[in-house]
């Protein structure tokens, strides 16, 4: 039976225990809508558990779908105190986050985006790179995520190389946008809560997602097709970017009840991201006319070409579009490849809807790697 998710696309929602003296109320924002996975665990459910925890001295009004900040003010909206936590979407801001972008070009390194997201996670939290980076824009980095496999969603065919010649997709940048350039597409750089208007109206023939949104953001209405080609997970910037002044004002126990209802959090998205999935492409196929296309080898083969030969040239890349040294592109990118490795040994034989299990680690050994006692006080 299909889940029930909210279907406004623009709400605020007040997530708050009973009020205690002296609590105050706070502003959490994420642009995308309330039906996302993001939004229902990372901030709806996300804030009735800080509520909880804190005793409702921590109380936030939740803010979806762009009508506080939408995703490329999320960053700047944040530290400037328009919001006190906020979801940022790395990729729509490279300027500002290229230490975060040059993480997100290995999106592709693995279809194990658990590993994926803890080891951005783990980065975010301990490396001076990127902790110098959050803080120069003015906020404190309070957790990652990752989503499940992008797939094109499109209103036409594609079974071929031939077929995704100046194809119209809707990519999230970076390793996408090179993705599309060598496959002959054209890459169009909007934020995906316009993926469906784009389909809807012709503008795009297909836009990058997981196979979740078919059911949560009723894509199915207007795109019937799917290339089974996997384009990598989305785990670019912070699920939970906090402005400065909230997080320092906060206690340390406070903080550590941020991180770890966070962590808590994002494990039940993911899973919620994967029966979403499972339902999508199930009801999908027998209720909206869905067709997931086996493409042809040829165009697997070429798809396998690009990751192979952009990999190996990241470092370059990150030294051109990025501005950083070899010296430190080199340690990113080995730190990242490494952390990947050990959570997918850490997660091999572990079901991917395992909440117990999952919800351990991630707390435990990703979103509470940090002191909260002098973390993000500097």
């Amino acid at each position: 039976m299909m889940k029930k998710l909210l279907a406004s696309a623009a709400v605020a929602v007040t997530c708050a225990a009973a009020p205690q003296a002296g609590a105050e109320t706070f502003s959490a924002n994420n642009f995308l809508d309330a039906g996302h996975p993001f939004s229902v665990e990372n901030y709806t459910n996300w804030a009735k558990d800080v509520a909880e925890a804190t005793d409702g001295e921590i109380e936030f009004d939740v803010f979806l779908g762009g009508v506080l900040l939408g995703g490329r003010a999320s960053l700047t909206g944040t530290a400037d105190g328009v919001a006190q936590v906020a979801y940022h979407a790395g990729t729509y801001t490279p300027s500002e986050l290229p230490i975060t972008n040059i993480i997100s070009e290995l999106a592709f390194l693995t279809d194990n985006f658990y590993a994926l997201a803890a080891a951005s996670t783990i980065m975010s939290f301990t490396h001076p790179a990127l902790l110098e980076e959050y803080e120069k824009n003015g906020v404190v980095f309070g957790g990652g995520y990752g989503t499940p496999i992008y797939y094109l969603i499109c209103n036409k065919p594609i079974r071929t190389a031939e077929d995704l010649q100046g194809i119209r997709s809707r990519m999230p940048g970076g390793i996408w946008d090179r993705w599309a350039s060598a496959m002959g597409a054209v890459s169009v750089n909007v934020p995906s809560s316009e993926i469906y208007t784009g389909l809807d109206r012709g503008t795009l023939e297909c836009g990058v997602n997981p196979l979740d949104s078919l059911l949560s953001r009723s894509y199915w209405d207007v795109a019937k097709y799917v290339p089974m080609i996997p384009l990598g997970s989305y785990y670019s910037g912070p699920m939970w970017a906090y402005d400065i002044e909230f997080w320092q004002d906060r206690t340390p126990e406070q903080r550590q009840i941020l991180l770890e209802t966070a962590g808590a959090a994002f494990v039940r998205s993911a899973i919620l991201y994967l029966e979403n999935t499972e339902e999508a492409q199930a009801v999908g196929a027998s209720e909206h006319g869905m067709e997931f296309i086996e493409v042809d080898p040829a165009l697997m083969a070429k798809h396998e070409a690009f990751v192979e030969n952009d990999s190996a040239n990241l470092v370059e890349l990150a030294q051109k579009q990025y501005g950083v040294s070899e010296e430190l592109a080199v340690d990113l990118i080995d730190t990242f490849k490494a952390l990947v490795a050990e959570w997918e040994a850490k997660l091999e034989g572990v079901d991917f809807k395992d909440q117990e299990t999952l919800t351990k680690l991630f707390v435990e050994e990703v979103f509470t790697v940090v002191d909260p006692a002098t973390y993000g006080t500097n």
